[in-house]
């Protein structure tokens, strides 16, 4: 795993960036586009970028928790331990965050796959969570190393 970590981490990174970067996007950008159209062309807006991204956002959240648990076993394991050190403690809030994030796509995809109606807060509120949770994780993961 040593010799795989350089490229596994490269892999995470940029997934994790894309992951940010689409769902910025979606709430500075297509969310404006939904407001200034109405009616069908606001629909289709929709319907064009729901299909993308049901493809994309689950995939990409997938290899970003397979290598995040391929790194997060450098750090934290039976050898090392799992709240020896600050470094530890922080991992496990970062991987926290990203369990809230993983549960509610997970929802969604629920949601979406037996088209049961969303609650109002993920329909609503759910990206500017994952915003907010996304930068938490992006923090903790500098931070782990100073501590």
């Amino acid at each position: 795993m040593e010799a795989l970590y350089p490229y596994v981490h490269i892999i995470h990174l940029i997934l994790g960036i894309m992951f940010l970067g689409y769902v910025f996007s979606d709430l500075a950008v297509i969310s404006a586009l939904k407001k200034r159209f109405s009616g069908e062309v606001a629909q289709e807006i929709n319907q064009t970028l729901g299909k993308r991204s049901f493809t994309i956002f689950p995939l990409t959240l997938l290899f970003i928790v397979l290598t995040g648990g391929m790194m997060m076993s450098r750090y934290i394991n039976t050898e090392a331990g799992f709240f020896e050190t600050n470094l530890q403690k922080i991992l496990v809030l970062k991987i926290v965050l990203a369990l809230v994030i993983v549960l509610g796509v997970l929802y969604n995809l629920f949601t979406k796959v037996t088209k049961r109606p969303k609650s109002p807060f993920m329909q609503e509120h759910f990206h500017k969570l994952v915003i907010v949770l996304g930068l938490g994780i992006v923090i903790c993961a500098k931070v782990m190393f100073w501590a």
